[in-house]
């Protein structure tokens, strides 16, 4: 090959190579921006988010597990519970007349109630999970049930009472005659048919008032879980009772007013699940009820709860102006300035002809202190 032509391909050559450096130092460069300007791209995350791309681009992602029935826990805030109540509740039940003296709902719903949506669980074992929510032991030879309502589980419902209009009610019924040994009859307003309410006075006056519902209690309280203070046990008649079953209402709501026996849903409204406390928040825990003196008219002393349009929240909510006619006046008693001069003597001592020491011990409110004619102090 002659010399011309040899230089002409040598030449060729260098250009080459010298077109490769130059692509390959771009692209190198390039490499180089992007790594530096996007580094997340090349990390893991970069990956998990190309990933997740990738799910949006089409791929399904696992379907979530679904969440597990808890059958021994029946609640009513269940989506497929949320039927009419009377679908699986009868009024009255079968076993009414052993509890009541009145045709009631004493009872858990009959095993048709569940198994027509609960069959697989029904026959799952010879000891049905889903057996426990009623009955004591989930056994086919035993079938004792729990109490109706089961007082050691929460409660599902609040109930809503207009306590004002049922005030109302009250105010419009006959007044009894307030003379000794007599039998009264009170008439229901709001019926459509007669019914009478039959009240046996002996030695005591009867007033036509809150009592018709709050009857004098006969049940002995539960005692705290820290136990009595100081001791002291409150006799069931101490208070007065608040109604726990339908009796209270079906007088009035049987048929003929609503809501009925029929319209569950007009009293009894989904809540979170509680439990009822055993006894009332009471801070004169030695006051009585039964007491001569105090066997009065109730807003006599219940001066408050006459502008309730609810159970809510609703406390007794006695003021100590409702006392001072018979506690603190002169030239008769002066229970309460008397425990504050003790007071003014001893910082220590505990005021306890009302309270337990729980509360006696605390510093008097100023209203105490001011029906006394005092300025109020704290000394301690």
């Amino acid at each position: 090959m002659s010399a011309p032509a040899d230089h002409a391909q040598d030449a060729r050559a260098t250009m080459n190579r010298m077109k490769r450096y130059v692509i390959t130092s771009v692209l190198t460069a390039l490499l180089a921006a992007v790594f530096f300007f996007y580094p997340q791209q090349f990390s893991d995350g970069g990956g998990a988010a190309a990933q997740r791309r990738g799910v949006r681009r089409g791929v399904k992602p696992t379907p979530a597990l679904k969440t597990r029935r808890e059958y021994s826990r029946f609640s009513h805030a269940t989506n497929e519970h949320q039927e009419s109540c009377k679908t699986c509740h009868k009024t009255p039940t079968p076993n009414w007349k052993q509890v009541r003296d009145f045709p009631d709902v004493a009872d858990f719903p009959d095993h048709d109630a569940c198994v027509r949506c609960h069959r697989p669980q029904f026959f799952k074992s010879a000891q049905p999970v889903i057996c426990s929510d009623c009955h004591q032991k989930t056994s086919p030879r035993d079938s004792a049930r729990f109490d109706f309502r089961n007082p050691v589980r929460p409660r599902q419902f609040t109930i809503e009472f207009p306590h004002d209009k049922h005030q109302d009610v009250i105010a419009r019924r006959e007044p009894s005659i307030p003379t000794v040994t007599q039998t009264v009859r009170l008439r229901a307003w709001a019926h459509s048919q007669s019914v009478f309410y039959m009240a046996t006075q002996t030695n005591s006056l009867r007033y036509n008032n809150c009592e018709i519902c709050h009857v004098a209690n006969t049940k002995p309280p539960v005692a705290p879980s820290s136990g009595w203070t100081d001791g002291f046990v409150p006799a069931a008649n101490m208070f007065k009772a608040s109604p726990e079953s339908h009796d209270a209402c079906f007088s009035c709501h049987w048929k003929s007013v609503e809501p009925t026996k029929d319209n569950c849903a007009g009293c009894h409204k989904p809540a979170s699940p509680y439990l009822p406390t055993g006894i009332p928040e009471r801070k004169s825990l030695r006051f009585t009820h039964v007491r001569e003196q105090h066997v009065k008219e109730c807003t006599a002393c219940h001066i408050n709860i006459t502008k309730s349009a609810s159970v809510k929240g609703l406390k007794p909510d006695v003021p100590i102006t409702s006392c001072t006619e018979c506690h603190n006046k002169e030239g008769l008693r002066l229970d309460v300035s008397g425990e504050l001069i003790a007071l003014d003597k001893d910082a220590a001592f505990v005021c306890v002809y009302c309270h337990t020491s729980d509360v006696g011990r605390r510093n008097p409110p100023a209203s105490h202190y001011l029906i006394s004619g005092r300025a109020p102090v704290k000394l301690r």
